[in-house]
């Protein structure tokens, strides 16, 4: 499959390339699409020859959970100045040996230059790594850029960014540090369902959206959060998890946002949380009287939060 992106984030599919037109290309997965991936990206939107800026990936994840969907992929790498998108399947890839993929790329797909990254592995059984792929660009003519990794400290360690630390933060609760690697907070983005309604009688009216069983999922419990819907952004508390209180079903993980302030009648709409900080543990109270008391404590913290922030 081939997409054609703008800057707006719009992806359009496409039936092929443009014959008359040649590629500089970024070569991976990019779950994520963080801080490490935008070295890569910008290196290809920055390049100064006249060729198209593109990425190159696969059309499904490849491991799960994953951190991003394809088509959030897609809008942000059209966001940061990608033009185009060559999104191939696994399976018709896997067999292909270093020199078939490294032909295909530039007799069938016009890449004239290629990005990536110092551990990029591809071929059949990843036979192929950077130097492999060096000599090949050589036997096609086509231009090849390997860049470092982008190092980052976290708790006083010096790591790799990578999608893999990244999904181990948010499984931890650490959205903050995760949103750093990110590049932009993370986010869950879906529709809105019907939720048992418990927050209305207690006078905290939640909007509940499903956690995607794919997705990586952040540490149950609870967290400053901004709540996005038709371009308005409000600032919110969210709960991630089974609400032990209230649910005998603890297999029926949820995403429980309260937008402090406002009580909104969204159902059936698309809508967006951004995940800031996290603030306790997803707990069982004894009732529920001790658990609006506790929502309650969760607003006014989240409310200090915001008081000194302009970001939202």
């Amino acid at each position: 499959m081939f997409f054609i992106l703008n800057k707006t984030g719009k992806i359009t599919q496409t039936i092929g390339i443009d014959p008359s037109k040649k590629y500089i290309c970024a070569l991976g997965c990019f779950d994520g699409v963080h801080i490490g991936h935008r070295s890569l990206i910008d290196t290809v939107v920055n390049d100064k020859s006249g060729l198209v800026p593109a990425i190159w990936t696969f059309s499904a994840p490849l491991t799960f959970p994953y951190i991003e969907t394809v088509e959030k992929r897609l809008n942000l790498c059209g966001e940061y100045g990608i033009k185009f998108a060559f999104c191939e399947e696994y399976e018709d890839l896997k067999r292909m040996t270093p020199r078939e993929f490294v032909k295909y790329l530039a007799e069938e797909m016009n890449v004239a230059h290629i990005v990536c990254g110092e551990d990029f592995r591809f071929g059949k059984d990843r036979a192929g790594d950077v130097e492999v792929l060096r000599h090949e660009c050589d036997l096609f003519g086509v231009a090849l850029t390997v860049k470092s990794p982008v190092m980052a400290n976290i708790y006083g360690e010096t790591v790799k960014v990578s999608s893999t630390v990244i999904k181990k933060l948010i499984q931890n609760g650490d959205v903050e540090t995760a949103n750093k690697l990110l590049g932009r907070p993370f986010t869950l983005k879906g529709v809105v369902i019907n939720g048992n309604k418990i927050g209305r009688t207690i006078s905290v009216p939640t909007v509940n959206q499903s956690l995607p069983k794919m997705r990586v999922s952040p540490r149950f419990g609870v967290y400053d959060s901004v709540f996005k819907v038709n371009g308005v952004s409000y600032p919110s508390v969210t709960n991630i998890g089974v609400r032990p209180t209230v649910n005998k079903n603890e297999d029926n993980i949820t995403c429980e946002t309260h937008i402090i302030g406002e009580s909104l009648d969204l159902y059936g709409m698309i809508v967006e949380v951004e995940f800031r900080r996290f603030n306790r543990p997803e707990e069982k109270f004894a009732n529920l009287a001790d658990l609006k008391a506790q929502i309650k404590r969760d607003i006014e913290h989240s409310a200090e939060y915001y008081e000194s922030r302009e970001d939202i």
